[in-house]
């Protein structure tokens, strides 16, 4: 049987999706789509909280992981006429890792998230994994049509036995942010944020050293790409008002673990979850299931003022404002012990706790890579045969001048009590 343009042996539905059009997919594909594990994406927003700045971001980690999919397609099938893949099998296996890589987002995604990494040492791709191994509805699927749910674990790990795979989902020019960058752009409505997609498919070779690499005529679609995430992590990514409701949703999280621990009690570890996966409970853990928790504390007696308070103003969009913002771009990693910026947002924020109460102000300070150091990591460019550079070593590449990092420091009041805290704070001259 002859494989489509996106690597499919037999097309079992076609889906049409916002970014890519027509979507083909096959049996494995289907069924894996129709679990019930796999629907629960269909709740969990991409960006979390960005609808409150950009109305149209509602799309969901379902149709991204779907446009992912797709991407893998067309990218291995590339791979395979080039010679690159062999087997034909090895582009379902791929394009199955990709449909599957977010399966493990929490409700809210990276507004959650962080608190399950700092607070118990587990992101959404240890979740990821749990779902795959535990998951019988997802093994039966792959069993079925003879894939080893421990290869697509593999590849989604970066441990494959075939390096090139792992690079198609782990690398810094990868098919994961292919398709987010594009989709995001598109919802927010931010058009900097978009990219030549097919000029980067299209210009994707393999150098010597069995890397992916685009070559030289391929150079503008790379610089672009790279552009619009620069843009996209400023302008949407971490837009100031964004970030603070990501900042009161964490903070609601963090106090519903803490009061209502019954509750999110099957979501508090690593076991948790895997006990909720063999439930099945784990099918509600998405952005509803949070949203109805918090309706359903706001009404009840006990809750303290606090978490009221926190509750009222996410529902109310009178969330955290803020108030000082020194983020700049640098070609440096951020040491927060030695920033005089952090140093100065630390000390105004001590001065606040004396005007209003310690959960109606925070700090939100980060340190974002726009483009990965590492030679390994970063897209190589070849300029004739299979011999390649590195883009950041490319003097005709924009890359090679754009600024490396993004430092995010901030400072945030709940809006209710922001005019209260800048007139104080210019009344002590601290600020002008």
């Amino acid at each position: 049987m002859v494989a489509t343009e996106g690597g499919i042996r037999g097309i079992a539905k076609r889906i049409y999706d916002e970014v890519h059009g027509y979507v083909e997919l096959s049996n494995t594909e289907l069924e894996i789509i129709n679990t019930a594990i796999f629907q629960r994406l269909r709740y969990i927003k991409q960006l979390a909280t960005a609808w409150y700045v950009y109305p149209g971001a509602t799309h969901t980690r379902f149709s991204h992981s779907i446009g992912t999919m797709h991407i893998a397609g067309l990218v291995s099938s590339k791979l395979y006429k080039l010679g690159y893949i062999h087997d034909p099998d090895d582009i379902q296996l791929l394009r199955l890792a990709a449909l599957l890589h977010d399966i493990g987002h929490t409700p809210f995604s990276h507004a959650i998230e962080p608190f399950y990494k700092h607070k118990l040492s587990i992101n959404h791709e240890d979740i990821s994994r749990v779902i795959i191994e535990e998951s019988t509805e997802i093994k039966e699927v792959l069993n079925k049509y003879g894939f080893d749910h421990k290869e697509i674990i593999a590849v989604l790990e970066s441990r494959y036995r075939e390096p090139l795979y792992n690079q198609l989902l782990s690398s810094d020019v990868d098919i994961d942010r292919m398709d987010y960058l594009i989709r995001d752009a598109l919802h927010t409505g931010v058009a900097y944020g978009t990219i030549d997609l097919q000029r980067l498919i299209a210009t994707l070779v393999v150098d010597g050293d069995g890397n992916i690499a685009i070559l030289d005529k391929g150079i503008d679609a790379v610089d672009n790409f790279y552009l619009a995430r620069m843009h996209m992590y400023k302008t949407v990514y971490y837009h100031k008002t964004l970030v603070g409701y990501e900042l009161i949703l964490r903070r609601i999280y963090e106090n519903l673990c803490e009061y209502y621990p019954e509750e999110v009690r099957i979501f508090k570890s690593l076991q948790d979850i895997v006990k909720a996966i063999r439930s099945e409970d784990i099918i509600y853990w998405n952005d509803d299931w949070l949203i109805g928790l918090m309706i359903n504390v706001l009404r009840q007696r006990r809750t303290p003022k606090e978490l009221k308070e926190l509750i009222e103003a996410f529902f109310k969009r009178k969330g955290y404002k803020v108030l000082l913002d020194i983020s700049n771009f640098s070609n440096q990693p951020l040491n927060v012990e030695i920033d005089k910026d952090v140093e100065i947002i630390q000390t105004i924020e001590t001065i606040v706790k004396n005007i209003v109460e310690d959960h109606q102000v925070t700090i939100f300070v980060d340190d974002i890579k726009i483009l990965d150091e590492d030679p390994h990591v970063v897209p190589r460019v070849v300029f004739g045969g299979k011999k390649s550079l590195p883009i950041t070593d490319c003097t005709a590449c924009i890359v090679k001048y754009i600024p490396r990092r993004y430092h995010v420091k901030r400072l945030y009041v709940l809006s209710g009590k922001w005019d209260r805290v800048l007139e104080e704070l210019k009344y002590r001259g601290l600020i002008p």
